[in-house]
């Protein structure tokens, strides 16, 4: 018995060290490397907070959030602000227009006055709410995915790329070899900015002007951060979406569903893939067209068609961020279904807000607003999603 101990204990130790020169190789100069994901629960000194994780890497501390924590509330800063985020935003872009007084003292006892044509990078104490204000606009958040806080340009992380095999095995006898279980996948901070006009007046008399002035760039940004994490193609400094990172199945030539069997059939291949029946029955994220054909449909009694019981919790989540235009088809478009906690993004944690007076400040009193922040997006295991294709109205 003591020579099969002696010999379990030199391959958890050989398994040990694999891993150390594993993730030794991920360390590179200027690079920020995360950690093997944390078991569910937590981990460091957040495992009491749910919803929170922290890893601790060579370049500082990574926060990772569950869907509907805020990163506001999460992230040490210096300070808590004296006003909220949409205040602030008044005052320091329209600087002496604004008639906020309260907040305009702040912004200028901040020096964070937007300057003639330049603007500013949002205070440490702001930068989680701004990222908040995002996430509250995007559907993938709705569904459920994970986020990771940036500390750098780039980060490497390890995502699963094929379940481990498991064999029983006789005493002594050696374990099967398989393919590799994970794989190093690097975050790039690619930077997403909106352009905003509001006339000088409007600016200047709305008394909620730095509210609408967050809602309108928080969804427009949202918006296509949610586009290019479902089908963002990885080029033209857009991120990979799940659609197209390798290893995600799929339900081909669905055509105008007339019944909810392309959904059993995809929630069929994600139980087959090992994906939790809790996780696999929540969400499915479609275009509205689809949405809209699935709430019509009838049975033979003219009446709402009824969903199968495997369906009853899944919630089917409409987007603009997915087109209709799709596939080979010019009327072509998908549904993705899956654990979004698996889909990871990665966010920097800084951002710009910029007043630009253009020649059209000169000619027509219009101030223009830009904002911009810096995001990717990672598939942490791509066989717990599935995409149904070729949908059709």
């Amino acid at each position: 018995m003591s020579e099969y101990v002696n010999a379990m204990v030199a391959i958890q130790n050989a398994i040990g060290q694999v891993v150390e020169d594993f993730e030794g190789k991920a360390d590179t100069k200027g690079v920020n490397r995360l950690p093997f994901p944390a078991p569910k629960g937590g981990g460091g000194s957040f495992k009491s907070r749910p919803g929170v994780k922290v890893h601790h890497g060579g370049h500082g501390e990574v926060f990772e959030l569950a869907a509907g924590t805020k990163l506001a509330d999460t992230i040490p800063c210096k300070g808590t602000p004296e006003i909220p985020l949409d205040r602030w935003l008044a005052a320091t872009m329209l600087g002496d227009r604004c008639e906020d007084k309260a907040a305009l003292d702040y912004a200028r006892d901040s020096k964070s006055i937007s300057g003639s044509a330049t603007g500013v990078i949002l205070p440490e104490s702001f930068q989680g709410e701004w990222i908040d204000n995002l996430r509250s606009h995007m559907v993938l958040e709705a569904a459920g995915m994970t986020t990771a806080t940036m500390t750098g340009r780039t980060a490497t992380s390890a995502r699963v790329v094929s379940d481990p095999p498991v064999g029983w095995r006789a005493e002594g006898a050696p374990l099967a070899a398989g393919d590799p279980t994970f794989e190093l996948r690097q975050l790039v901070a690619n930077s997403l900015a909106v352009r905003v006009q509001a006339t000088a007046e409007l600016a200047q008399d709305s008394p909620n002007f730095g509210s609408q002035l967050l809602d309108v760039m928080g969804k427009a940004l949202a918006q296509e951060i949610d586009r290019v994490g479902l089908i963002g193609t990885g080029a033209a400094n857009q991120p990979t979406g799940i659609t197209n990172t390798a290893g995600i199945s799929s339900v081909p030539a669905v055509g105008t569903p007339a019944n909810y069997s392309p959904f059993v059939t995809g929630l069929q291949s994600l139980l087959e893939a090992n994906v939790a029946l809790d996780r696999a029955e929540q969400n499915a994220i479609m275009s509205p067209r689809t949405w809209g054909t699935l709430e019509n449909l009838k049975a033979t009694d003219n009446q709402p068609l009824m969903r199968p019981r495997a369906l009853d919790r899944m919630v089917f989540r409409p987007t603009n961020s997915i087109p209709n235009d799709l596939g080979a088809g010019v009327n072509e478009s998908l549904v993705i279904m899956g654990d979004f906690s698996d889909l990871v993004l990665g966010v920097r944690m800084e951002a710009s807000v910029e007043a630009l007076r253009l020649q059209s400040f000169a000619d027509n009193l219009l101030l223009e607003f830009v904002g911009w922040t810096r995001v990717d997006f990672m598939v942490r295991r791509p066989a717990s999603f599935v995409v149904l294709e070729g949908v059709t109205a």
